[in-house]
């Protein structure tokens, strides 16, 4: 009898004593993005650098708006890059993830009165018919202060579209709450748990990776993460006003410190020249193209390596 009861206790000492990332990780994913152009120059970026280590990447990501679901099975263009999911897939069959960005700013009324159930529809139809794992950030960057989303109305259009998918069966969705995790007023704490959909609803929980000074709100993103028990991943990250490659350096070894601290399962990394699209030309972004220095790409290659073990 005793040693039954010491071998029960023996065993909840170690389920406790293991964080709940590590209870939760899944099979590391790496993507890139995120258009067509800035992916096509990655993948032959491989081949011209010779890295065979990563050969491949898992995915790629997307973007289409509910209003319009373009971008998919047809080209859009928003200043940003051109999206054409469909064509990504038959230039590169052999990925199995596809990553999008869902736009809803000023929409969340429509979604929640069903204006835009077709829509949804229809992206249910394409997730489907994709037949790779979609991961699918509803509404991104929900608390981006560029959005302004009344926090119940972003649950419930969240909500309404997650539970209209289930709903017509779409069982290759996985659905990503994405924060921001920055905080751009210092006067009040950073409190992304108002847009929180409810754990019944979040596959995964995404942050984006951009200004390396960001610690305390990503910080605070990766603890929620690991209260919810949920998978973290990096759903949108590239190097913000780094111009030098000294700089990009520090920005890479920033990033997978983060990786690693906090068991990311899943990174995002948009590969433009951010300097060149119209919709970002003023903003001083900078060009966050590995393939423009062989010492960036070899030690982005090495630590997605070491991601992927």
């Amino acid at each position: 009898m005793f040693k039954k009861c010491f071998l029960a206790l023996f065993l909840l000492t170690v389920m406790f004593s293991l964080s709940s990332a590590d209870i939760i990780k899944t099979k590391p994913i790496f993507v890139i993005g995120q258009d067509s152009q800035s992916i096509e120059e990655f993948f032959s970026s491989l081949k011209q650098f010779n890295i065979k280590e990563i050969s491949y990447p898992d995915g790629i990501m997307v973007y289409t708006s509910i209003n319009s679901i373009s971008g998919l099975d047809e080209p859009s263009y928003n200043g940003a890059g051109v999206n054409y999911a469909d064509d990504m897939i038959k230039n590169y069959p052999d990925i199995k993830v596809v990553q999008i960005g869902l736009y809803m700013k000023d929409m969340l009324d429509e979604v929640i009165n069903g204006s835009f159930d077709d829509n949804i529809d229809k992206l249910g139809v394409w997730i489907k018919n994709s037949n790779k794992d979609v991961y699918l950030r509803i509404g991104y960057e929900c608390d981006n202060t560029e959005n302004d989303y009344n926090p119940e109305k972003y649950i419930n259009a969240y909500r309404y579209i997650a539970n209209r998918l289930k709903n017509n069966a779409v069982s290759n969705v996985h659905f990503v709450w994405h924060i921001i995790a920055w905080n751009s007023n210092s006067k009040n704490p950073y409190n992304p748990m108002i847009y929180y959909p409810g754990d019944d609803w979040v596959d995964m929980i995404g942050i984006s990776f951009f200004d390396v000074s960001a610690v305390k709100e990503r910080k605070i993103a990766g603890d929620i993460a690991f209260n919810k028990k949920k998978p973290v991943m990096i759903a949108e990250s590239s190097p913000f006003n780094r111009y030098s490659v000294e700089n990009k350096l520090a920005w890479i070894n920033a990033l997978f410190k983060y990786v690693k601290d906090y068991k990311v399962s899943f990174i995002s990394y948009i590969n433009v020249n951010w300097d060149e699209l119209p919709m970002f030309e003023q903003q001083k972004w900078g060009d966050a193209r590995l393939q423009q220095n062989k010492k960036l790409m070899q030690t982005w290659a090495d630590n997605i390596k070491r991601f992927k073990k």
